[in-house]
């Protein structure tokens, strides 16, 4: 069981300024927080090292995007939550059903949308 005090939230933000807000958000709310990570490049470092319980992902990294990050991470079954400012829409078909949380958000609709992934998180790992 994945308790709030030990959940790993992997936070992929290209603006360091939202990167540093939302790692100081997640920590304060008792999270281990990886990264922040810039880049699909250094968000794949990470996860070759450690893996995330739940993974924040801003939609639009400078020039890339990060969908492939995310495909690999719902392969090894770490709950996504997509950030932008745009709709649904903007991600792949096979990836829409993935929550989004709009940017700007209020901090407690993160917060909750991360209590809500890792529940899921929970109840789709098998009990040892």
């Amino acid at each position: 069981m994945t308790s709030r005090r030990s959940a790993r939230i992997l936070v992929v933000e290209d603006e360091a300024l939202i990167a540093m807000d939302l790692q100081a958000l997640l920590e304060e709310a008792g999270y281990d927080v990886l990264g922040p990570a810039n880049s699909s490049a250094a968000a794949l470092a990470i996860i070759d090292k450690e893996e995330p319980d739940v993974a924040l992902l801003d939609v639009n990294l400078g020039r890339s995007d990060a969908f492939g990050v995310a495909r690999i991470l719902t392969e090894r079954n770490t709950q996504v939550i997509f950030l932008t400012g745009h709709t649904a829409h903007k991600l792949p078909p096979a990836q829409r059903h993935l929550p989004l949380v709009s940017k700007p958000y209020l901090p407690q609709v993160l917060l909750q949308a991360v209590a809500r992934a890792l529940e899921q998180r929970q109840a789709s790992t098998p009990q040892a």
